[in-house]
């Protein structure tokens, strides 16, 4: 999986260059959306890594799936990538993508792993601490984990915050078996 995103951040980062230059970041987004979704779908993968498929009619294929989002620079990217064999790495080329568009908007998708459903007072009040913590925008996102047994887990980008009382049972155990 490292070994995809190393191959595929190059190519986001020229998308993104190009993207921001034509200030079209938001279409080329709902584009690599719709192509990550294409190739992740198992039937159309088989079909797209038929041997016999040539480059031209790989995009021809995904040109059908964008439909009015199909412009001439999208065409292009999906041929330079066609030609070398890296449509498979769409998924985290539109991830890659998507984290370049949220730093330099300035905005950090958090995802907050509670161990009970929270509600919008405890999530506002989470999100506006993040945000002075973080210095910038938040996106968050609320998923329940009873696991966890109570507290939250944040994940910011690479930065994980765990106050979960499942990672101090967890901490305690260890320090009692050292």
């Amino acid at each position: 999986m490292a070994e995809f995103l190393t191959l595929a951040r190059p190519y986001a980062k020229a998308a993104y260059a190009y993207a921001s230059e034509q200030n079209a970041t938001d279409a080329w987004s709902n584009a690599l959306q719709l192509l990550s979704a294409a190739v992740q779908e198992e039937a159309f993968s088989n079909y797209l890594n038929r041997p016999e498929l040539t480059p031209a009619e790989q995009v021809s294929v995904f040109a059908k799936i964008l439909g009015e989002q199909q412009t001439a620079a999208v065409s292009n990217f999906l041929t330079l990538l066609a030609e070398n064999g890296r449509l498979a790495l769409l998924p985290e080329i539109a991830a890659e993508y998507e984290q370049l568009k949220s730093q330099n908007n300035n905005t950090v998708d958090v995802i907050i792993e509670s161990a009970f459903p929270l509600n919008a007072e405890q999530e506002q009040t989470l999100a506006q601490a993040l945000q002075k913590r973080l210095n910038s925008a938040v996106n968050v996102t609320v998923e329940v984990n009873p696991a966890l047994i109570a507290g939250v887990v944040i994940r910011a980008g690479d930065q994980v915050i765990d106050d979960s009382a499942l990672n101090k049972l967890e901490k305690m155990r260890t320090r009692l078996l050292a």
